[in-house]
């Protein structure tokens, strides 16, 4: 009896573990972004576009920009794809970096947070 025991509580321990892991790969993740993280670009970008693992919920997401004098003026953000949200910049950018910030949530409910960092450095 002594040994179904310990071998029971390694079971569950194994158990335990594999469902923490498959609740932590559940989670909605950033694969890519337009611009690229640390891009350099000698031309402005017209907007900022998110692709994800899985489909984001729209009605808790949103994107932020900010440069080098503060808050960039986005639109709404949206969805042209499946698993994708973009927002067109408004306006222009000047030289300088600037920071994307990121919300979302995917089919689990749990909000995702994350960010990243583009420089425009326009030739004259």
């Amino acid at each position: 009896m002594r040994v179904k025991g310990w071998i029971g509580r390694a079971l569950m321990a194994v158990l335990a573990a594999l469902i923490v892991t498959s609740v932590v790969r559940a989670h909605t993740k950033l694969e890519k972004s337009e611009p690229a993280d640390g891009a350099t670009l000698s031309t402005a970008p017209a907007m900022v576009h998110l692709f994800f693992n899985e489909k984001p919920d729209l009605k808790v997401s949103k994107v932020t920009l900010t440069g080098p004098s503060g808050s960039v003026e986005l639109g709404a953000a949206h969805s042209m794809a499946d698993k994708d949200i973009m927002a067109g910049i408004k306006g222009s950018l000047a030289n300088g970096k600037y920071t994307v910030n990121w919300q979302t949530a995917g089919k689990d409910g749990h909000v995702i947070k994350g960010s990243f960092s583009f420089t425009v450095r326009k030739t004259q």
